[in-house]
């Protein structure tokens, strides 16, 4: 499977994903925000709206979900945890397999951004996590709507499960906005000031996408063991005795910077 990510004007900085089973040119669409956006982009590359994936129940990632449904007749497969919210075809548990035409995909629980969400996994022809808001380019989802401890365990839970090459598509393009934040932390950090300067030269149609790897040197939340981001939340007066600690004071600090 390949993944085709477009950024959707007129949104809160969302990106919109074709996951495609190119022995059959069966797409699924994630998150749909808009629908013609959509379908403009599927026909274009002569594919077909086969399957609706969603990550969690927020608006901006559910709000074309019916219109697009209505359109195509796909089927809609989403967390269970997220029964009541909207209308799905198939809800869906930890760990279940999902086929698309000829290809497979597996979903795997995520909660912390939101108490229901979940992430898709691809393994061809590279490793793949189609991740929503629990994880972003040099960041995690925020937990307004959810809860702290609990996203820490779904991002120690995803490094283990998902292999170090795995790309990596969050719903959002904040990674020019985690790198600031990295920095504003950290300002000699050589990894995210490379990746800044080159970030900030794209656009959100051609940002660079990265992997978990990548994001062992550039996502703060990544990097709990590191001493110098420990001496840096310490400064700013938060407890920084356990992993766990470290994660809620940067998230704290992103959730007011």
């Amino acid at each position: 499977m390949r993944v085709i990510r477009t950024f959707v004007p007129n949104s809160f900085q969302n990106y919109n994903h074709l996951v495609v089973c190119e022995h059959s040119q069966a797409a699924a669409a994630v998150d749909p925000f808009d629908a013609d956006h959509l379908l403009a982009l599927a026909e274009d590359q002569g594919l077909h709206i086969t399957d609706i994936w969603i990550t969690h129940e927020h608006g901006d990632h559910i709000r074309h979900l019916e219109e697009l449904k209505a359109k195509t007749g796909a089927r809609v497969r989403a967390p269970e945890t997220c029964q009541g919210r909207f209308q799905a075809d198939h809800w869906l548990r930890d760990g279940d397999e999902l086929t698309l035409g000829q290809s497979r995909a597996w979903f795997w629980m995520s909660p912390g951004h939101t108490p229901g969400h979940g992430v898709f996994y691809l393994t061809e022809p590279e490793p793949t996590l189609i991740c929503g808001d629990t994880l972003f380019n040099a960041g995690v989802g925020n937990t307004r709507s959810g809860d702290t401890d609990t996203l820490f365990h779904s991002i120690q839970q995803l490094r283990q499960r998902a292999h170090p090459d795995t790309r990596i598509y969050p719903g959002h393009d904040y990674l020019p906005t985690n790198l600031a934040f990295t920095l504003s932390i950290l300002p000699d950090h050589l990894p995210a000031v490379d990746m800044k300067a080159t970030s900030d030269r794209q656009t959100p149609d051609t940002r660079l996408t990265t992997t978990l790897a990548d994001e062992e040197q550039i996502n703060l939340f990544f990097r709990l063991e590191d001493d110098t981001l420990a001496q840096a939340l310490s400064d700013h007066g938060f407890r920084t005795d356990t992993a766990q600690a470290r994660f809620t004071a940067l998230r704290q600090l992103r959730d007011r910077w």
